[in-house]
């Protein structure tokens, strides 16, 4: 089994580290040409821009790679940042501020301008599925160009001056600073290449931490699978918008950056062009992969400069170039023997693993002192009978219709608090039709159902998780690009509580709840023996251990109910042995109920207490598992009608 995460640097860390790595040697190597005088003037020119475009690429990263939409219109962002820090600059020139203070100040406006533009579109768009992002981004951006074409705006000795028209009445000695479609004028480059690296650091600062917290795993768990997102309890709409949010606030502070380089900036450099040359620099450094968007954009913007002179071979060149940088990004050898080289040279400051912290013995005293002969039935009530408490769930004429077929009908079932359960029958019966209806992935077009004792009517996937409702899926549903821990501290996200700004500065609230997670994480993975697995991605596991960290994964949210919809699939007799007895494990631990869809009559027949056999969406029969065996019903369903002798 291949596995993508060694001792020391996790994936992220090592991406931080290379990331980090090239923006300090870059900024030392310039720092150090320019000092020398081998700095060509063209070059020196270029550096700002360079600056401007790592820092758009990498926050566009956080869009298309990270988060898994599509933006066509970054620039759109990075112009209103543009213009807003012009202004903001203009203003405070004429009062006397100094520089830094103006630039600090303009950085800061157009970053919340940006953001703010970020979060009004997102709001509606990001509600929805598929293209509209692109389409929305790609229409913001030729709007907002459009706008700037007939804003005028200036300062006098009566103050700031905002119009759509170009005259309106500012004094002759007064200063432009928007002039429509002339673009910004008089703006006082204050740009240095210093404010650039400082920039692109805070960039690089907050797109990694956010990777390394609840809200980047949260982001890319979206990303990954957006129906299990939804079944642990995390708001797709939010997490996605978050990280538009902060993408569009930081293209701002890019914008900021390149638009007090020039002293005239004209709209057209903010065009749909624009934007697609900054998700060239994503593309070809990678999705996902911060500091390959960091080489894109610098090798995409030095070379055309630097093949000038070679003018009929220059399209030739750049292309093989783009080819290199391709291959090399996207090649996972040359991607492993450079995080090879980060890895001899990191700086390790914590260099036990919290594994090597686990607790000593079993990690839940139930499971020393557990018996398999000890009953630990609350009450089994899928038969009608007797309550002898009250039930975590009650289904009452639950029906579903797709167009004019009825895949569930009169579905009335009853179950316990610890009550292992199990619904059966032939395949297309509506069983796991039934488990979506109970996660509220589809809403029931009748009847309803009761939720310790909640009626959950108008309740999307995220309450019902939150109410205490897991589930796994017929069709195995990870986050295959995180993890195996990452996965299951996924599914604690409500549980950690640390905010975005915690996230951002990893203060003492983030590490020790980070740390915290970490624990149970590896404590619920052992359930399973996964522990050893904790840092194997999860789409490289075999089909079993994907399936069992499916469970491990439910069982994080904190449940009163665990839906597992064939568990045994793909498992071999011992496996399927073994997950008898940790699913009454599970049950007599956690204190939970447990309805089970299985095909394996052995698993379902030992191990649950109450049994619902269903057949074309509706239940055919319901009882123990010694009066379902012998129900005539069940056996007609199963065997078919035997015919009579002639």
């Amino acid at each position: 089994m291949k596995k993508t995460r060694t001792k020391g640097l996790s994936p992220y860390k090592k991406n931080e580290f290379i990331s980090y790595g090239i923006a300090i040697l870059g900024f030392a190597v310039i720092t150090l040409l320019k000092s020398t005088g081998m700095l060509s003037s063209s070059l020196q020119g270029q550096l700002v821009p360079i600056c401007a475009y790592i820092i758009m690429a990498v926050s566009l990263n956080l869009v298309v790679g990270i988060s898994g939409e599509l933006s066509l219109g970054h620039a759109g962002f990075m112009s209103v940042g543009a213009y807003t820090g012009i202004l903001v600059s203009g203003i405070l020139g004429t009062v006397g501020v100094a520089d830094p203070l103006r630039f600090a100040a303009a950085v800061i406006a157009g970053a919340l301008m940006a953001g703010l533009a970020g979060f009004l579109i997102g709001i509606p768009v990001l509600r929805l599925r598929g293209d509209y992002l692109a389409i929305v981004t790609l229409a913001f951006g030729e709007i907002i160009k459009n706008i700037m074409n007939i804003v005028y705006a200036g300062i006098d000795e009566n103050g700031f001056h905002i119009s759509t028209k170009s005259d309106y009445g500012l004094s002759p000695d007064g200063r432009m600073l928007l002039n429509g479609p002339m673009g910004a004028t008089q703006v006082d480059r204050i740009s240095t290449f210093l404010y650039g690296f400082i920039l692109v650091m805070v960039t690089l600062l907050v797109v990694q931490n956010i990777l390394n917290s609840r809200q980047g795993r949260a982001i890319m768990a979206c990303r990954d699978n957006r129906i299990a997102a939804e079944s642990i309890g995390l708001n797709v709409m939010k997490n996605k918008l978050m990280a538009f949010t902060v993408s569009s606030a930081l293209a701002g502070m890019g914008g900021v950056l390149f638009g007090l380089n020039y002293s005239t900036l004209l709209p057209i450099k903010f065009n749909f062009n624009t934007s697609i040359l900054i998700l060239v620099f994503v593309v070809l450094g990678g999705l996902g992969n911060i500091w390959g968007s960091m080489v894109a954009a610098i090798v995409l913007t030095v070379l055309p400069e630097a093949l000038r002179q070679f003018a009929d071979y220059r399209m030739l060149v750049y292309a093989v170039v783009l080819i290199v940088v391709m291959i090399a990004t996207y090649n996972p050898a040359i991607r492993s023997k450079v995080s090879a080289f980060a890895e001899k040279f990191k700086l390790n400051r914590n260099k036990k693993r919290y594994a090597e912290d686990l607790v000593q013995g079993p990690i839940y005293d139930t499971y020393e002192n557990y018996d398999e002969s000890k009953p630990s039935i609350d009450y089994a009530v899928l038969p009608d009978r007797e309550k002898e408490a009250q039930p975590i769930l009650e289904t009452k004429g639950v029906g579903i219709d797709f167009g004019g077929l009825t895949a569930v009908d009169e579905f009335t079932i009853t179950v316990g608090p610890t009550e292992i359960a199990g619904i059966i029958g032939p395949n297309g019966a509506g069983k796991t039709t039934i488990f979506n209806l109970l996660t509220k992935v589809y809403q029931p077009t009748r009847g309803t159902f009761f939720f310790d004792g909640q009626d959950t009517r108008g309740f999307n996937t995220t309450k019902m998780s939150e109410l205490g409702v897991a589930r796994t899926f017929q069709n195995i549903r990870l986050f295959d690009k995180l993890t195996v821990e990452e996965n299951v501290k996924a599914a604690m996200h409500h549980d950690i509580d640390y905010g975005l700004l915690s996230g951002l500065i990893h203060g003492p609230k983030y590490r020790k709840q980070e740390r915290e997670a970490h624990e149970k994480a590896l404590k619920l993975l052992s359930i399973f023996d996964m522990q050893d697995m904790a840092d194997y991605q999860a789409g490289s596991l075999p089909y079993g251990a994907q399936r069992r960290l499916e469970i491990v994964r439910a069982l994080a949210t904190g449940p009163k109910l665990l839906l597992l919809d064939e568990p045994a699939a793909g498992m071999n007799p011992s496996e399927t042995a073994e997950l008898m007895n940790n699913i009454r494990r599970i049950r007599d631990t956690f204190h939970i109920a447990i309805i089970l869809i299985e095909h394996d009559m052995s698993l379902v027949m030992n191990v649950c207490e109450g049994i619902c056999v269903l057949n074309f969406g509706r239940i055919i029969a319901k009882g123990t598992p010694k009066e379902i065996q012998a129900n005539p019903a069940v056996i007609e369903a199963y065997l078919g009608k035997k015919k009579e002798a002639k």
